[in-house]
């Protein structure tokens, strides 16, 4: 078989259910390595999570061969059920229906893996990059 070739990067952003405030420092522990994890296991790179109490935002590497709408309805969906049934941290928690996706360039990837990282500061500061924070409901 031959080798495939791609460097497919995209930020992607979704929201707690009705953006509750439920990603608390405990959650975020359990949830970040999680997605990289479960990342690895669909064939994707997971560069950097980062977010704030009610939401999430993602730099991954994802192959042509999958479907990203497919991706992040299975990192959602696994993210869900490993919160509230495998650990039990959570009870009811789960995430918003939609989501926003962004695709970039490699060039691109230091500056938004740094804002992904620097959520919280952002959000604290009000320092936010309209473009970088699409949301299901924008």
């Amino acid at each position: 078989m031959s080798k495939i070739y791609y460097k497919l990067f995209y930020h992607i952003v979704w929201s707690t259910h009705l953006h509750y405030p439920e990603i608390t420092e405990e959650v975020e522990k359990y949830l970040y390595p999680f997605l990289e994890n479960k990342s690895k296991r669909f064939g994707c790179s997971l560069i950097a999570v980062g977010g704030t109490q009610d939401h999430i935002h993602l730099a991954i590497i994802i192959p042509p061969s999958e479907s990203v709408a497919d991706i992040i309805g299975k990192l959602k969906g696994s993210s869900t059920y490993f919160l509230n049934k495998e650990l039990n941290i959570t009870k009811d928690f789960s995430w918003q229906t939609g989501y926003g996706v962004l695709s970039f360039a490699e060039k691109d990837l230091g500056r938004i893996v740094g804002y992904i990282n620097n959520q919280k500061l952002h959000h604290l500061e009000n320092k936010l990059n309209s473009k970088m924070e699409i949301t299901e409901e924008d």
